[in-house]
């Protein structure tokens, strides 16, 4: 009984806390000072895009490599612990490097090759 009021309170604090940083990212504030790490400007504007698209829980887009890279770096301290954020983008990377790879050996370039059989004759 303990252990399921435990997790209900969990479970709370953790929509709480979602919904916070939703509106925080809606609003722009959280984005900024989740991007503040980032050397370079046009990752900080990537790292942004990325981290506003997460805003309602999931990654409809797609985006550099380095993009989640730099959104998974320069996560704030309450997005990592208290947010699905860290798993959300880690998976939108692993899908993105699987999409990627099949672009790489299915994009076939040039003519298409056509086979020439001898019983074809």
């Amino acid at each position: 009984m303990r252990l399921i009021r435990v997790a209900i309170a969990a479970g709370v604090v953790v929509a709480a806390v979602s919904l916070f940083l939703v509106l925080a990212l809606h609003r722009g504030n959280g984005v900024r000072a989740a991007a503040s790490q980032s050397p370079k400007p046009s990752a900080t504007s990537c790292q942004s895009r990325l981290l506003r698209d997460w805003g309602d829980g999931r990654i409809d887009g797609t985006y550099p490599l380095s993009c989640y890279r730099a959104a998974l770096k320069s996560l704030p301290a309450d997005l990592k612990v208290y947010s699905s954020a860290p798993d959300d983008i880690r998976q939108a990377l692993s899908q993105r490097i699987v999409q990627s790879h099949h672009q790489k050996i299915s994009g076939h370039q040039g003519k298409a090759s056509v086979r020439k059989v001898a019983s074809a004759k």
